[in-house]
């Protein structure tokens, strides 16, 4: 594997862990909320906290998450990218020839 793109799979598989991570904390504290303040019947959205609350703090952590995870992303398909067109690209061969 060419070294650049196992790198950017290496940090693609790290944010996406870390969202991973970030998302089960955010839903497990959400839940925990929703358990002591029951949203009504009919709305559906859902409190994110007073901003510096904990569920705040979760959701802005899992926010930058997906952000890493989209700029990771991004990288790995440029380098992809870039791999296709060198290898697509022809190779200019210089031959060098005595003069007369």
């Amino acid at each position: 594997m060419v070294p650049e793109l196992h790198l950017r799979k290496r940090m693609l598989t790290r944010c996406y862990r870390r969202f991973l991570a970030a998302d089960l904390a955010w839903q497990r504290a959400a839940e925990e909320a929703a358990a002591w303040f029951p949203a009504p019947s009919h709305s559906r959205h859902m409190a994110l906290g007073n901003p510096g609350s904990r569920i705040r703090q979760l959701y802005e952590i899992r926010a930058r998450t997906v952000a890493q995870l989209q700029v990771a992303r991004d990288k790995l398909q440029t380098a992809q990218h870039r791999l296709a067109r060198r290898r697509t690209q022809p190779v200019l061969v210089l031959r060098l020839t005595r003069a007369p």
